[in-house]
């Protein structure tokens, strides 16, 4: 990686990684501005794929019990109005459940019928941003007020508004040949700014292209695509992959680098990833000095499923364990950037010889 492009990497990251890019927000439209200009700058073409997608938009939360008011937030989907009951971690209908977020268990909070959701998250005392894709009020609280809360009568009130978000994806090329995918989204949740997952792979990008057009003659083409909505459900992907593939064969995920634990995910919540194409990037990152585990993460959910379920052989990048993703400690003082340069390094000679090893 030359010098001249970490250190322009690193310039502008910061603007673009202090701003909340959740959809619909002043700080998403800046973010795609900032995209397009280094886009432009760079002399880069690309297409945008606008589509419109509609939500429950969190607006606000708070707690009431025994004469507190205990502040929290509504995941992104969560239903609105006032909701009352014991809040109970063996919890049976007619309560409010209490959950570790890593635990939830939707399933089950549907089978007995509980009013609604209260969840935590174990590793930090920040409350944790997340989304909710079935008809239920979802909040989340700081652990440190769980005393306050556990065992006891809560009334939860919960603010949200269904909007239509206009969104876009953002799509450009290198080379011809077959098609290889490399995704990475763009957007955050609320509150957050997301450095870590997933503003500094998708900032990347462009100059990951820049790099590959001055210095690599590839016997396939690369398809750029940074992606909107991941954050709500993968929106951005499933609606790219919605028009088509034609001629494409892998897709490479970047999501959530530039922490301190970097993996090659070869099994998520969707199942395996091509464990060729993981071994593949395991021994060149670890060549160039990346220190990447090869791990199986049940939990992890990101962009190339759309690309495994339409039947594309897929890599995905990222790091685990991530306790800061979807607080505000993922922030742009996160970011280990001897770390993302290896990230950089790795990705780039990774792709200078796919197909040729």
């Amino acid at each position: 990686m030359k010098s001249e492009i970490y250190e322009e990497l690193k310039v502008r990251a910061y603007e673009y990684l202090t701003l909340n890019r959740f959809p619909g927000t002043k700080g998403h439209k800046e973010a795609k501005s900032i995209i397009k200009t280094i886009l432009k700058e760079k002399d880069i073409p690309f297409i945008e794929e606008r589509f419109l997608v509609k939500k429950r938009v969190p607006i606000g939360a708070f707690l009431e019990t025994n004469g507190n008011s205990i502040e929290a937030f509504p995941f992104v989907g969560s239903l609105s109005g006032t909701f009352e009951g014991y809040v109970k971690e063996e919890f049976v209908e007619g309560d409010i459940a209490l959950q570790e977020v890593k635990s939830i268990n939707f399933e089950l909070l549907k089978s007995r019928n509980i009013k609604a959701l209260v969840c935590y998250l174990s590793s930090l005392d920040q409350i944790f941003y997340g989304a909710v894709h079935e008809d239920l009020a979802v909040v989340s609280i700081k652990k440190s007020y769980l005393p306050k809360i556990k065992d006891f009568y809560v009334r939860i009130h919960v603010e949200s508004k269904e909007e239509e978000l206009r969104c876009s994806n953002i799509v450009f090329e290198l080379g011809r040949g077959p098609v290889v995918y490399l995704v990475a989204h763009m957007d955050t949740k609320p509150e957050t700014y997301g450095a870590v997952d997933n503003g500094l792979a998708s900032l990347m990008l462009p100059y990951i292209y820049e790099e590959l057009r001055e210095n690599s003659k590839l016997p396939f083409r690369i398809r750029f695509l940074i992606t909107d909505c991941e954050e709500m459900g993968l929106e951005g992907a499933k609606y790219h992959v919605s028009r088509g593939l034609k001629n494409a064969y892998y897709c490479i995920n970047v999501d959530g680098i530039g922490w301190n634990s970097p993996v090659v995910i070869y099994k998520d919540r969707e199942g395996y990833n091509d464990y060729e194409l993981s071994e593949k990037f395991y021994k060149f990152a670890r060549q160039v000095g990346l220190e990447v585990e090869f791990k199986a993460v049940q939990t992890a959910r990101s962009d190339h499923i759309p690309f495994k379920k339409a039947g594309l052989k897929t890599l995905f990048l990222s790091s685990h364990p991530l306790p800061i993703r979807h607080t505000i400690c993922d922030n742009y003082d996160a970011i280990d950037w001897q770390i993302a340069k290896l990230w950089f390094v790795a990705i780039l000679h990774f792709l200078k010889n796919l197909g040729r090893t």
